[in-house]
């Protein structure tokens, strides 16, 4: 019986350690419909820290123009610094701003022609990342849904700078403009204009179970340590 006890000590003090710490991860993305988060269940022990991660791309399309009968192509540099707007449905959370840069050239073909004026289009693209620590108070038995809005889909939000325009074109973002495909420009919602990924981490300490419950597993291993050295007994007896 001393070994069973022993076996069972063993058992609890692992069960114990087991206990100190767990985690929750939960992900949702603004494409298509945003499911939200769960809230952290309270039975299931104390929340310690919320961490969100936002991973952004987002890209917008744009319009290249120069006088009709002049060149057929054109090399567009272009840089990015702009803010993507975090959004929740908990207040509380506040309204932070989360950098997006980009840096590319785009070859645009001047294929098309309006007014004597030959134009094409091209797309860019801006990524971001952050992560924020929450109250976890926010998060007990309260599901949050997350989400965001990208201030460069805005016309006239200055936050690209091009070079590499031809002489006497000019430049011009497209409303609603998302970017390009097979040469023609996409109008969507900026919500599909790329793509925000959010991950969402409860870290916490698992309830300890009652006196009670202990009681009934250190029982448990008692009894299935007795039942084994009945056994070895039984089986050396017939041996």
């Amino acid at each position: 019986m001393k070994g069973s006890f022993w076996l069972a000590a063993a058992a609890a003090a692992c069960l114990t350690n087991a206990a100190w710490a767990a985690t929750i991860i939960q992900v949702d993305s603004e494409q298509g419909a945003l499911r939200g988060f769960d809230g952290f269940d309270p039975t299931q022990g104390t929340l310690n820290k919320v961490t969100l991660t936002v991973d952004l791309t987002k890209t917008r399309a744009w319009v290249v123009s120069a006088p009709s009968g002049g060149i057929t192509s054109a090399s567009i540099d272009w840089a990015i610094d702009g803010k993507w707007l975090f959004r929740s449905d908990n207040d509380a959370l506040g309204r932070p701003l989360v950098s997006l840069t980009g840096t590319g050239r785009s070859d645009v073909m001047l294929d098309r022609a309006f007014d004597d004026v030959s134009f094409g289009y091209f797309e860019v693209t801006a990524t971001g990342s952050a992560s924020y620590d929450f109250d976890p108070a926010e998060f007990v038995g309260r599901r949050t849904t997350f989400d965001g809005f990208d201030l460069g889909y805005l016309i006239d939000s200055g936050d690209t700078r091009f070079s590499g325009v031809p002489l006497g074109g000019e430049i011009n973002q497209l409303s609603e403009g998302c970017g390009v495909l097979g040469g023609e420009p996409l109008r969507l919602p900026e919500s599909l204009c790329g793509a925000a990924n959010y991950t969402l981490t409860y870290d916490y300490t698992p309830a300890v179970p009652e006196p009670g419950t202990w009681a009934m597993m250190l029982t448990g291993f008692v009894v299935t340590g007795a039942a084994l050295r009945r056994r070895r007994r039984t089986a050396s007896a017939l041996g």
